[in-house]
């Protein structure tokens, strides 16, 4: 039997164990503190309409009881409607959000405050009822709107203490009524703070796990850039290779085609090869060789300016460059001044025909004068640089406009 193999899987955040007072370090918990609001926003203006409802509702049922009832709740009862209004206004603008719960919150006091109003000053054998609203006030900060665990905990505190200390206050409610009010109130808030306790626990450990995986997510993004890029730049010379060559060539065709706004408006292609390198390497060895073409595409390499140019290793001895936005001209000053560059560098070559030294041939053709995509041009730079081969070598040679191959004078 073969033992079974340890599997080691990406954190997803679900093994990350919260402390019980829920509280996480201070960046991570400004992050949460947004998170906890985009959530709520969400739900917060049907929630809140449930609630205007509710206190219309309570109005209608207060007018039919009696004019002295709707008398004495019509303007809190107003109030808290104008309240619950303005926290509607409150999710309708994302600057405006973070007043949200704090609104919430003082819509909750003013619920509770009108319930311990009218329970004194209502003359009604079921007056008592109104203490009702402070566990209400509770649900709905705790189930309806929720809002964050300590905060509803320690408001919920002193509504109970505020309305504890109205039914003290009160010799009209008898301690029948007023400790059945309190248990009561005290059972809603218990289980309404319990509820909102794990919900928010639970909100935060997927917070924990949002925050892993995007941590992760964005180490494979880096990790896959990394890989592209290997798998694109040739290792030897720090220059794109040919694969990569082509997508980028490709990806600037079909910008240009489509007409986008960043696409450039001609391109230039460039295409050289080092002089007798095979007798090169023949002469002084492949590790020589290897040399010879780190320095000879370090000359392109130092010449190129424009983010969307690039300098790629085609071939062995083969090399592209792509120029954006150049004029034909300007593609043709830099051949020459990169010819003359590779010269200029001195490296003895005895098996050369044409010099001491290491040389190059040029091809040029630019996409204005009829290359429809990324492998007419790159043919047309190839038969330039075949004629300039042909011609003697250490020259660079260009595809005019009619099609056919000069060399640069």
């Amino acid at each position: 039997m073969t033992a079974p193999q340890n599997r080691n899987p990406l954190p997803t955040g679900s093994d990350i164990i919260l402390p019980w007072h829920l509280r996480l370090p201070k960046p991570l918990e400004k992050d949460f503190r947004l998170y906890f609001l985009a959530s709520v926003s969400k739900v917060a203006p049907w929630a809140l309409g449930l609630v205007s409802i509710l206190i219309v509702t309570a109005m209608l049922i207060e007018s039919w009881i009696g004019a002295d009832v709707i008398n004495n709740s019509w303007r809190p009862r107003l109030f808290t409607l104008m309240l619950a209004g303005g926290c509607v206004i409150l999710t309708r603008k994302l600057q405006w959000r973070e007043w949200l719960h704090p609104a919430t919150l003082a819509l909750a006091f003013a619920i509770a405050l009108t319930g311990n109003y009218l329970g004194v000053h209502v003359d009604h054998p079921l007056a008592y009822t109104f203490f009702l609203h402070t566990p209400l006030s509770i649900i709905m900060i705790c189930i309806l709107i929720r809002v964050p665990f300590y905060s509803a905990l320690l408001s919920s505190t002193i509504m109970i203490g505020a309305m504890i200390a109205t039914l003290v206050a009160n010799p009209e409610r008898t301690p029948f009524e007023s400790t059945t009010l309190t248990m009561v109130t005290l059972a809603f808030a218990s289980m309404s703070l319990f509820g909102q306790y794990v919900y928010e626990r639970l909100l935060r450990q997927h917070f924990l796990s949002e925050h892993v995986l995007y941590q992760h997510r964005n180490e494979l993004h880096s990790a896959n850039l990394v890989l592209e890029n290997q798998a694109t730049v040739d290792g030897l010379t720090g220059c794109i290779n040919r694969r990569g060559m082509e997508s980028r060539l490709n990806h600037l065709f079909h910008l240009h085609k489509q007409g986008n706004p960043d696409a450039p408006e001609r391109l230039s292609l460039l295409l050289f090869d080092i002089d007798f390198f095979k007798q090169y390497n023949d002469t002084y060895g492949h590790p020589a060789g290897d040399e010879c073409l780190k320095k000879i595409s370090n000359v392109p390499l130092s010449m190129v300016q424009a983010e969307t140019d690039f300098v790629a290793r085609y071939g062995g001895e083969e090399f592209v460059i792509v120029l954006t936005d150049s004029s034909f001209n300007d593609a043709l000053v830099f051949a020459e001044r990169m010819r003359n560059r590779v010269e200029q560098l001195g490296l003895p070559h005895s098996g050369s025909r044409v010099s001491q030294v290491v040389t190059i041939s040029v091809g040029v053709a630019c996409s204005d004068h009829g290359a429809s995509n990324g492998a007419e041009l790159l043919k047309q730079a190839d038969e330039a640089l075949y004629q300039a081969k042909g011609a003697g070598r250490n020259r660079v040679a260009l595809m005019n406009s009619q099609g056919l191959v000069e060399m640069l004078s």
